[in-house]
């Protein structure tokens, strides 16, 4: 009896992890890619400071796309999150005289505010989302250099957040410690209250879903003040790598990898499915590749973006036949 059990649970574990799987191709690909790269480029890629690297860029990648997720999940894109990172950390700078340091306290603020500000814009006014937080993005990476400019600086940084730089625990470095809360909040969100639910319905049927007696227009501001939120308290991670300081010039890549973690961790553009955590699985796949790409004797550094481009081309189109594959059964 104490035998059949055993190996009954040992199917069970065996099904239920396969299925895991089978329904997060991120998984395999993540599993796929150490594996790769672990063969090819062991004492590079293996190394302690090759691993701590990996966590530093999970960190940035992570933070510019679990917020947005939200606002993915029920079919709208918010791509604002490089506005509210590198104007954020210039508020950051410009309040730290008066403020001390509880001005890092601005990023979240920040982050929510212009989030209530898109979500009400996009539903009062029916802008297309993605024109409207490019538009924020633009004006915010203005306002950022125009600072810069106007104070006659090269970087705006705030020497007295170094102590955050020290990482209590060994091999962790702090930006990743820093992200930790930002990537629990985004996973209560959607797993511990109704709000993930609700947008996914909207994602998937909008027109059902209010029929259902959901407030459409409520939780579709509300998808975009989450998004917000978790941008800015994420980018205290990202001011934080960055020596505490932030960009003062706008870099269309970072764009790109907020939604390409989103897009490699199954989370379609059209809505309706995936979340945070597919999310943070796709922020893994993103920086294996870069960093496995970067690591290969023969390859041109120049040339990686061309590479996750077309990867990201790719994971679209596969994403896209998925979702018609789903809808359709």
């Amino acid at each position: 009896m104490k035998g059949e059990f055993e190996k009954s649970t040992v199917v069970t574990t065996v099904a239920l992890a396969w299925r895991l799987i089978r329904i997060n191709p991120a998984l395999w690909t993540i599993f796929s890619l150490i594996v790769l790269f672990s063969v090819i480029v062991p004492e590079k890629f293996l190394s302690a400071s090759n691993l701590v690297a990996i966590l530093k860029s999970f960190a940035v990648t992570a933070m510019l796309s679990v917020g947005p997720t939200f606002v993915i999940l029920m079919g709208s894109i918010d791509v604002s999150y490089m506005g509210v990172w590198m104007f954020g950390g210039a508020l950051v700078w410009l309040l730290y005289p008066y403020l001390g340091l509880a001005s890092i306290l601005v990023y979240p603020v920040f982050g929510l505010l212009v989030g209530l500000v898109n979500g009400y814009i996009h539903v009062k006014a029916k802008i297309p989302s993605f024109i409207l937080t490019i538009a924020v993005t633009a004006v915010f990476a203005f306002l950022t250099t125009y600072v810069r400019n106007v104070s006659g600086v090269l970087t705006l940084t705030v020497p007295a957040y170094n102590f955050l730089r020290e990482s209590p625990i060994p091999y962790l470095p702090s930006p990743f410690l820093l992200a930790l809360p930002t990537i629990a909040l985004a996973i209560f969100f959607m797993f511990f209250t109704k709000v993930g639910t609700y947008l996914c319905a909207i994602g998937s049927n909008e027109e059902g879903a209010s029929l259902a007696g959901i407030n459409v227009r409520k939780y579709k501001i509300l998808a975009f003040m989450i998004s917000g939120f978790l941008t800015g308290l994420g980018s205290i991670a990202i001011f934080v790598h960055l020596g505490n300081q932030t960009r003062v010039d706008f870099d269309p890549s970072e764009l790109i990898r907020g939604l390409a973690a989103i897009v490699l961790g199954g989370t379609p553009l059209a809505g309706g499915m995936g979340g945070p955590h597919r999310t943070l699985m796709g922020a893994l796949v993103y920086v294996l590749i870069f960093n496995g790409l970067f690591l290969l004797p023969g390859v041109d550094p120049n040339h990686l973006k061309l590479y996750i481009g077309t990867l990201l081309l790719a994971a679209v189109v596969v994403a896209s036949k998925a979702l018609k594959g789903a809808l359709i059964a």
